[in-house]
Parts: C-alpha cells; sequence; structure tokens
C-alpha cells in the first residue's frame, strides 16, 4: 500500500476511532464502509455454504468493520447473546460472558473483564500507584541484597540493551512521576484536602470526571476563586441527604492533575500520539505494536485560553469549531508526515538521528510500556505489521507524552 493509500487510510481511522467522541451511529457511517474496503481488499472469499460458523457481536462501537470482515469469509452473524455455537464472540461490554462453555482452539472470545481497572482515570491512577509502591519494595530489597553481598548498585541505564534482533532488554524501570502529572482524587477526603490546601494562583491543574469521555465534564483551575467553587460544590453533595442515602445517584468522582503547561507543540499546536499495542504474550513476553498517528488541535496553543479546544486534543472537541470543516485534515497527521516533519524541521538543528519517529522515539514509547511489565519480565519481543490492535493514547493532556520521546531534546521546545 503506498504511503499516501496509507496515510488516507490512517485518517480515516482516526475518525471512527477519535476516543469513542462520536456516536456509535455515525461511528458506523459511510466512513467506516470505506475503511472496511480497504481492510478487506485482498481478503475476500466467497462465502461458504451450509450453516456457519457463526458470529455475535454486542455493541456498536467499530461493529461494521468486524461484521464485514467476518461476512465476506462466509461467517454468519447470530443475534442471541446465549448461544454456543460461535465462532467468534465480540463483546464490547466488560463482561458478556464466561468461559465455563469456552472452548479452547476452536473459538475465540474478545471481552475484557475488569476493564474499569485500566480504563477510567481513578482505575489507572489507582494501578499505578499500587504498581510503584511494589516496585518500590523489590528495589529496597534489591539494594538491600546488594549491600548485603557487598557489590555496588548497577547503574540506571536509560538505552535499550538489544540482545538480539527484534528484541529489547530494557535496563531502568521508568518511575511513575516520569510520565504521569501529579494527580490527586476529589473522592479521597485526604487527597482533597492536600490538593485544596497545596493550591495557590501561580499554578494551573486540570479537573477530568474519572469515566467520562468526549472531553465532556473537563475544566481548567487557574485561581483561588475556581478552585473554592469546586471545593463548596463537593461540599454541598456531601452534605445532601440525598446523596447520603443514595450514594449511587451522586455525581461521578472526579480527579485533579497539575496541567503541564510547557507541552512539544507542532506547528505552534498541542498533539499527542496514538498508538497500538497488542500484548499476545508474557511468557516470553512478546507484543505487536503498530505506529499509529498523531492528533493535532486546530487552534495554536495558548495557556491562559479558556478555549479547551486548544487544550484537548480529541476529535470531539476540534469538531466544535467553525473551521473544523475546512482543515480537519490537519487535524491527523501520520505517523510518515510526524517523522518527514522532524527529518526536515529539526534533525539538523537539534543533531537528531535520522527517522527519529521510527528509531529513537519508537524505541522509548516501548520501553515506557515495558517498564511497567516489572522486573523478571524477561525481554521484550516486538513484532511490526499492519493491523491495529490496542490503543495506547500517550498522555492524555497530550503534553507529557514526550517525556519519554527525546524530551533532552525537544521537551518544551516548539516544533
Amino acid at each position: 500500500m503506498g504511503s499516501s493509500q496509507e496515510e488516507g487510510l490512517l485518517h480515516q481511522l482516526s475518525q471512527l476511532d477519535q476516543d469513542a467522541d462520536l456516536d456509535d451511529t455515525e461511528a458506523a457511517g459511510p466512513r467506516a464502509a470505506l475503511l472496511e474496503k480497504h481492510l478487506l481488499e485482498g481478503e475476500k472469499q466467497l462465502p461458504s455454504p451450509g450453516q456457519g460458523p457463526f458470529f455475535y457481536i454486542g455493541g456498536t462501537n467499530g461493529a461494521s468493520i468486524i461484521s464485514s470482515y467476518c461476512k465476506n469469509k462466509g461467517w454468519q452473524r447470530i443475534q442471541d447473546s446465549g448461544r454456543e455455537d460461535y465462532k467468534l464472540k465480540w463483546c464490547e461490554v466488560k463482561s458478556r460472558d464466561s468461559y465455563c462453555s469456552f472452548r479452547e482452539g476452536e473459538q475465540l472470545l474478545y471481552q475484557l473483564p475488569n476493564n474499569r481497572l485500566l480504563t477510567t482515570k481513578i482505575g489507572l491512577l489507582s494501578a499505578l500507584r499500587v504498581y510503584s509502591r511494589v516496585l518500590s519494595k523489590i528495589n529496597k530489597a534489591a539494594l538491600g541484597a546488594q549491600a548485603r553481598s557487598g557489590k555496588d548498585a548497577a547503574p540506571a541505564l536509560e538505552e535499550p540493551t538489544r540482545t538480539s534482533p527484534g528484541r529489547l532488554r530494557p535496563q531502568r524501570v521508568l518511575k511513575m512521576e516520569e510520565f504521569f502529572p501529579e494527580t490527586y482524587r476529589l473522592d479521597i477526603s485526604e487527597e482533597r484536602k492536600a490538593f485544596f490546601t497545596l493550591f495557590d494562583d501561580t499554578q494551573m491543574w486540570i479537573c477530568k470526571p474519572t469515566a467520562s469521555n468526549q472531553g465532556k465534564g473537563i475544566f481548567l483551575l487557574r485561581n483561588q476563586e475556581e478552585v473554592t467553587a469546586l471545593q463548596a460544590k463537593i461540599q454541598s453533595i456531601e452534605d445532601d441527604p440525598i446523596y447520603r442515602k443514595m450514594p449511587f445517584r451522586a455525581p461521578q468522582a472526579r480527579i485533579v492533575q497539575r496541567y503541564i503547561q510547557n507541552p512539544l507543540l507542532l506547528d505552534g499546536k498541542k498533539f499527542d500520539v496514538r498508538s497500538y499495542l497488542l500484548i499476545a504474550c508474557t511468557m516470553p513476553y512478546m507484543v505487536f505494536f503498530g505506529h499509529g498517528y498523531a492528533r493535532l488541535t486546530l487552534s495554536l496553543y495558548d495557556p491562559c485560553s479558556s478555549n479547551l479546544g486548544g487544550h484537548l486534543t480529541n476529535q470531539f472537541m476540534q469538531k466544535k469549531s467553525p473551521l473544523y470543516v475546512l482543515l480537519k485534515e490537519n487535524t491527523v497527521w501520520s505517523m510518515d508526515h510526524l517523522n518527514r516533519y522532524i527529518n526536515d524541521k529539526f534533525r539538523k538543528t537539534k543533531g537528531l538521528p535520522r527517522d527519529w519517529v521510527f528509531t529513537t522515539f519508537t524505541v522509548r514509547a516501548l520501553l515506557t510500556h515495558r517498564s511497567l511489565g516489572g522486573p523478571g519480565s524477561g525481554p521484550l519481543r516486538v513484532c511490526g505489521g499492519r493491523g491495529w490492535c490496542f490503543r495506547l493514547c500517550w498522555a492524555g493532556q497530550g503534553a507529557r507524552q514526550m517525556s519519554w520521546g527525546g524530551a533532552s531534546v525537544l521537551e518544551g521546545v516548539s516544533v
């Protein structure tokens, strides 16, 4: 597939994907149908006669792509979620099926039990905190063992050691504060008090609901008046007797994060990078990685602006701009586009290696993920491919993701 075709396909994928920014009915529209045509090109098979194989899809997000692929293989869609004679069962909700009747080697079941441990903001924060505490204990134990043996502690290396082609063994585990902004939970009294105590007018924070998307419910905190208003609102909810009797009716919990005011910019605009990763195996540790694309805001970044469209990169926010229809192609860059841009603008002036995006940047992105695997997980084997498997959006604010992507050269510099 040519580069121009790939860029077009990436943009259409981003439109379909876009952080679940579109309603399901819109996501299943003409763009999805056109994308399916490209994805299925070269794979079409004549439908086979007879009954089955059968597939079931629960939900509508991306369902048209899965359905078209299966039907072009001669499979038949069923609507009964209780049937057990499926070849593929694609569940959008966190748990639609048990494995009691699952036939290993014969059936495919897609679901993500307990996904809220990672896909909500509080769930991710809690998981990272637990990981950080466990890792700290492991490191202390290792240092104690080294001290008792009389050996010097090994220096922390930032660059990966190549053990063989396609394998990377990281020598340094990232600390949580190196890639995750300072964060407090507003649903926990102690953390809430700590935040309200430390805030002053020289700081800027961002407040987010734990389980929303499309930028809904997000706002910035830039002065004491705004923080005082937030504090009063939270207190009124806690004092309301209705919510005390029925806490499930209370507004969803929130977090506050320290806002990164000097992010890396592309042409003066905030951006983030969406990559795709599938953990295929943990023994040995094997992942499939797709480069994905970069998402940019339409407006130039201004930390003092109250327009959230300049602070949040998702497509739902960009669509609110009257310029979106004319400039929407500028809000999504393929990684080839980003790589050419860096080569042309900064390779010589910043002393970067050629194709920095596909070398240093990609390796550090993978090591950011790999470092979360913990010690003793074995070497990382990376398999490239054109398939996009699981979505990783580097840094929720579209800012700090550059701290692992060559920060020593580019962080805080308008690219």
